[in-house]
């Protein structure tokens, strides 16, 4: 199954995908997405290979990848908004309002 990861290359990029891992020797980026800093604490997203048709994704061989990490949630909102389905599931809470009743 497709998860939203970071995964940084041996050339020192940053991407931001759907990746899946279960194929032994590749991970299968999908919607890749490059990190580009753009300031103190500021990244942007640009997308990576607009050039090339990888509708279905891109393999990349384990050899070329450093890491693979989680993105913080409010990167992976925001990579979703963007790249993705365009919807943002909110995190679990309590929710209020006018003219909603809580639970007794």
């Amino acid at each position: 199954m497709s998860e939203i990861k970071i995964v940084r290359l041996t050339s020192g990029e940053e991407l931001i995908a759907k990746v899946d891992q279960s194929v032994e020797d590749y991970v299968v980026l999908k919607k890749p997405a490059i990190l580009i800093p753009t300031g103190k604490d500021q990244l942007a997203f640009g997308q990576w290979l607009p050039y090339a048709n990888i509708e279905n994704g891109i393999t990349i061989s384990k050899e070329y990848v450093v890491f693979v990490v989680d993105p913080m949630e409010e990167m992976a909102a925001q990579y979703n908004e963007t790249f993705g389905s365009g919807l943002v599931v909110p995190k679990a809470g309590v929710v209020s309002g006018a003219g909603l009743k809580l639970a007794d």
